[in-house]
């Protein structure tokens, strides 16, 4: 008869199917914090008389402590594979962990710039330079029309009717669609289209970058995060940043959830309805102006 406790067997079984000692290491520590949760939890120290219930408590212990779903989603299926040892091993009848679905992922809301903040970025900036004012015009229209940064990219002459104040692009699956746009966003590419030739264009894409050619995404990126580090303080700012504000900002002052999908060119309902998160704050000055008994009379 084995005399090793059930967690040394295991680790012996995995180093003998090979496993780097890392990974032992690491199936010991996330099966010894197990333990001893159950053990301070329950009084009992035997792994072989914990059931299903004993690993849902433990699971969600570890969630409301702040663990990641990734890092809990790892501690669920070494808890998974040591039962099954020990079920193969005939130690326990049933898999404890088996049943157990998948830790659902946490829902991480865009990030969204306040509104004030960007206002007072964008009235505040006075470009001077040729690229300057490239930069402005890419900022004003990502922020007038919920662009995608392969739209904004893929912008020809032809896309933009400065008239009718509206911008045609091709979305996912090449799906046409026509968006308003704003008087700021119109009056900072005609100060662009007014010195690109500066650039020496060698492309017949509206935006291109400092050697006349195309502007790729990742150039996009690189000026959206500089231009916010510097006129704003503001970090990690990126092109989705500026359609997630459109979109929020446009729910906040009383747009509804099926013209902000069409705006934004979803093809679900539920793709657009992250966009339904509001502050605290926000929440309250709905609750006090809507509900009949928010203020004492």
């Amino acid at each position: 008869m084995d005399k090793r406790s059930p967690l040394e067997q295991f680790l012996e079984f995995l180093r003998d199917r090979g496993l780097s000692p890392n990974t032992v290491d690491a199936y010991r520590r996330d099966l010894e914090q197990f333990l001893e949760f159950a053990q301070e939890a329950l009084g009992r120290t035997d792994p072989l008389t914990y059931g299903r219930k004993e690993i849902r408590n433990y699971i969600s212990a570890l969630m409301s402590h702040g663990f990641k779903r990734k890092s809990v989603q790892r501690k669920l299926s070494a808890l998974r594979r040591f039962y099954n040892f020990l079920q193969r091993r005939g130690l326990i009848e049933k898999n404890p962990a088996t049943g157990i679905g998948p830790i659902k992922a946490e829902k991480i809301l865009p990030q969204v710039i306040p509104e004030k903040k960007l206002q007072e970025m964008l009235d505040t900036w006075d470009p001077s330079s040729p690229l300057e004012k490239r930069d402005k015009a890419l900022i004003e229209l990502l922020y007038s029309s919920g662009l995608r940064a392969s739209e904004i990219t893929g912008l020809k002459p032809d896309d933009l009717d400065m008239k009718t104040g509206e911008v045609r692009v091709f979305g996912k699956g090449n799906k046409e669609r026509i968006l308003p746009l704003g008087s700021r966003a119109k009056g900072a590419i005609t100060e662009y289209l007014e010195v690109r030739d500066s650039l020496k264009p060698r492309s017949d894409y509206i935006f291109v970058n400092k050697n006349g050619t195309k502007l790729g995404r990742r150039g996009l990126w690189l000026i959206i995060r500089k231009r916010f580090e510097r006129l704003a303080l503001l970090f990690n700012v990126h092109p989705h940043t500026l359609r997630h504000s459109f979109a929020t900002h446009l729910l906040n002052r009383g747009a509804d959830l099926r013209s902000i999908q069409e705006l934004l060119g979803h093809s679900s309902i539920g793709t657009t309805q992250v966009y339904t998160h509001l502050s605290g704050e926000e929440l309250k000055k709905i609750y006090r102006r809507t509900h009949p008994r928010a203020t004492t009379s």
